[in-house]
């Protein structure tokens, strides 16, 4: 009797065990890094537009792979079956990269289902993902591109019956700027991404803003948008993801027209979304897109596959980025300091100070201030606009003795002396600092 008892709890104890075991297998697993969405280890670095049709194949994957990238948002204009995905998504395994599906049916069942909320909708649609949601190259479904407010509803729909669906998986949806105020369907961008935020509850946010004027200079509320969102995601521990601009953009309504960029003009942006504290950068685009409405130039391949200038500006910067990129991966953004006569507008307003340092003069500049997990200070410094060089002077408490200076590749410990630390600065360099 005893042995029959000693049986029967070790089967309760098996079938407990199994249970929660089982329970765990759908519960998706939280990363080590709450910033590092992707599991990569890296800041993720992606792009918008992949290789058309006639260009699907293992050249113009490689080259991808080649420029620093290393996650692909899949375009549903081109890979618009089942056998295309899975084409892509081979390829990407092959070259380490990772790859959003990005069906040309999301659009339109999100818009069916915010008319006619019927689950079966939804459920036809997670159905189709089935046929790859194994593959070891799929990081996820891309579901849409800028939605207005009164999609909200629609888009949470999906994004919940996915999470329960693919646990281990990210969805992933592309928010609006600032300057989109018809775009958002809604009084104000702050209700906007507060909106987003309350409704979806996301585990990161991603949106796009281009800087760069055809008539010069940048849009002036750039960096609000920038802090903006910081200071938004920074409250629910949460990343951000951004984009960087590689083309010209025109004839978009509403909107001023953007220039084609300089090399120093792509990595000043990298840089400038990193001092707010970015997590993800994604180039629009990489493929040069067709025009429409919309009027592009080339990108940093042409619509016939050859390589532009941009194509090496891009590996250039991403290689530069690496080493940084990873450390801050890891850091809480908790604001900027700007040092010039006529600052731009911010959200949360313009730090003076921020841990050992005390005060920042020179040259026209912007440092992000950050803290890691361990409570280190880390600052990111830049040149505050793309055109100009800077000298910078950080005045530093007297407890200071030495500091880690890294650029690019390059790091190096330098002593302090009379509480000061000079760092020149060409235009599109960044220097991360850390104490």
């Amino acid at each position: 009797m005893k042995q029959l008892d000693t049986i029967q709890s070790l089967l309760i104890i098996f079938l407990l065990a199994f249970s929660i075991l089982s329970s765990t297998a759908q519960t998706k697993a939280l990363p080590i890094n709450k910033y590092d969405v992707m599991n990569m280890n890296n800041l993720p670095v992606g792009m918008w537009v992949t290789p058309p049709d006639q260009y699907r194949n293992d050249m113009q994957y490689q080259r991808i792979a080649k420029a620093g990238i290393n996650f692909v948002n899949g375009f549903g204009f081109y890979e618009n079956t089942s056998d295309e995905i899975i084409t892509a998504l081979d390829l990407c395994a092959k070259y380490g990269l990772k790859y959003f599906v990005n069906r040309n049916d999301a659009h339109k069942a999100i818009l069916t289902y915010a008319d006619n909320p019927d689950k079966t909708i939804i459920e036809n649609f997670m159905a189709g993902v089935r046929d790859y949601f194994k593959h070891p190259a799929y990081a996820g479904e891309l579901l849409l591109d800028e939605p207005g407010k009164p999609l909200f509803s629609s888009v949470g729909a999906f994004t919940k019956r996915y999470e329960k669906l693919y646990p281990d998986k990210m969805w992933h949806v592309n928010l609006f700027p600032t300057y989109a105020t018809g775009g958002i369907k809604t009084a104000s961008y702050e209700d906007y991404i507060s909106s987003w935020l309350n409704v979806i509850d996301p585990n990161y946010l991603s949106f796009d803003s281009y800087p760069l004027l055809k008539t010069g200079g940048i849009i002036q509320d750039y960096f609000y948008n920038l802090d903006f969102i910081r200071a938004k995601t920074l409250e629910r521990g949460i990343p951000f993801w951004t984009f960087i601009q590689t083309l010209s953009i025109a004839q978009t309504p509403g909107v001023p027209d953007k220039r084609d960029p300089s090399e120093k003009e792509i990595r000043w942006q990298v840089w400038i979304n990193l001092v707010f504290g970015a997590k993800g950068i994604q180039y629009f685009c990489y493929w040069s897109p067709g025009s429409g409405t919309e009027v592009f130039s080339d990108a940093l391949i042409t619509r016939e596959g050859k390589k532009t200038d941009k194509y090496d500006y891009v590996k250039r910067i991403n290689s530069d980025l690496r080493k940084t990129g990873k450390i801050l991966l890891e850091c809480d953004a908790a604001g900027v300091i700007q040092t010039t006569v006529n600052p731009y507008p911010l959200y949360e307003g313009n730090r003076k100070s921020f841990g050992p340092v005390k005060k920042v003069v020179g040259d026209d500049n912007i440092v992000g201030c950050f803290t890691d997990k361990n409570g280190h200070y880390r600052i990111l410094i830049s040149p505050l606009t793309p055109d100009k060089d800077a000298t910078v002077k950080l005045v530093l408490e007297r407890d200071i003795d030495y500091v880690t200076v890294i650029k690019g590749k390059k790091e190096k410990r330098i002593k302090i002396k009379n509480q000061e630390l000079i760092q020149t600065l060409s235009a599109g360099d960044a220097v991360l600092v850390k104490f």
